[in-house]
């Protein structure tokens, strides 16, 4: 795997250049193709690692490294708008409707974000069940659950469509 230097703005330029396409590939399959979220979250990754290396905490990026603080970042979101969620409920018990989808492979962008998540934590990055549950912080049980529920979901989809 490639790592650029990013010590200077040149070499961070070249970089983002090399990467940006990647990044906001996987971005847009963790988003469920919502292109204003996936442009958000790309940008939030390579402003953090900006800063990272002006501070001089980081000296080299690669894809790997960008497409994992992609990831973590997506996680933190999904966390807090879980959280929000929870709290929204007791407001109103119809979310209001995603716009501006991408082409995402299979059904993942008819999912909802939590369930999107184990897929994509699960088969594109491909870690085991327990390693997605750390990520998206449940319980492994939570997760088995989750997946499967998921998976039944998409099954179902491609089954009407058919």
């Amino acid at each position: 795997m490639t790592a650029w230097d990013v010590t200077t703005e040149a070499g961070f330029m070249a970089c983002y250049r090399a990467t940006f396409a990647d990044v906001y590939r996987y971005a847009a399959m963790l988003c469920g193709g919502d292109r204003a979220t996936a442009e958000d979250l790309v940008q939030d990754v390579y402003l953090a690692a900006l800063t990272k290396a002006r501070r001089g905490a980081v000296h080299e990026l690669s894809t790997g490294y960008l497409t994992v603080a992609a990831r973590h970042r997506f996680l933190d979101r999904v966390r807090s708008s879980h959280r929000e969620e929870r709290r929204l409920r007791l407001v109103s018990s119809r979310p209001e409707p995603e716009g501006g989808a991408l082409a995402v492979p299979g059904r993942l962008a008819d999912l909802p974000k939590r369930e999107r998540a184990i897929l994509v934590l699960r088969y594109v990055d491909d870690l085991t069940i327990a390693q997605a549950a750390d990520e998206l912080g449940i319980s492994h049980a939570a997760a088995e659950s989750l997946a499967a529920r998921a998976v039944r979901r998409v099954r179902r989809q491609e089954a009407r469509d058919a």
